[in-house]
């Protein structure tokens, strides 16, 4: 019992600290498919709507048709707006706030399974902490991510154990919005 409460406090601790660096990544935070975005154009309430970014990672706009937003952060998806709409618009004022972020997904043996919005990095410790935590009967060496890359399914294992045991935080994989993190049943 007493292990489980050094690697809670260390997960815990972890997350405290990445906790205040994800507010500085926030702002660096790339936009992705399945991100919904409130698009203000100041004085133009006509122009002013909430988009889907698709999955082809582009979004509609009035005027403008599909721009491209995946991978842009938010200062550079309202540079590209005020440009283009600079074309039909004098001195356009854009403002984009993220209304609801991609998710990843934490099942198996967590106290709280479920779907986790993806704000900035996140890495796997930090998902598992979201979820509630391992359960009793968790197998903490043989969780995975399955993940999607370029259309080809990817299981990666991920010895959480060891990296709490070893501080090793450089094994503690970042998710990526669609990833599923399985935290399977310990054999004994």
């Amino acid at each position: 019992m007493g292990k489980d409460i050094k690697i809670f406090r260390f997960i815990l601790l972890i997350c405290v600290f990445l906790g205040i660096a994800l507010n500085l990544t926030a702002q660096e935070y790339r936009l992705g498919p399945d991100d919904i975005l409130k698009v203000t154009v100041y004085r133009e309430d006509d122009l002013n709507r909430t988009v889907r970014i698709s999955y082809d990672g582009n979004m509609s706009f009035p005027l403008l048709g599909k721009v491209k937003a995946v991978d842009c952060t938010v200062v550079e998806l309202e540079d590209k707006l005020t440009e283009g709409l600079g074309k039909f618009i004098k001195s356009p004022q854009v403002t984009i706030f993220i209304e609801e972020y991609g998710t990843i997904t934490v099942a198996g043996q967590v106290a709280k399974p479920g779907s986790f919005h993806l704000k900035g990095r996140l890495t796997v410790i930090e998902a598992i902490s979201l979820a509630g935590g391992f359960t009793k009967i968790a197998s903490r060496n043989d969780v995975k991510i399955m993940r999607d890359e370029n259309g080809d399914k990817k299981a990666i294992r991920i010895r959480v154990a060891d990296i709490s045991q070893q501080g090793d935080t450089s094994k503690d994989i970042s998710l990526r919005r669609g990833d599923i993190v399985f935290v399977p049943e310990s054999l004994f």
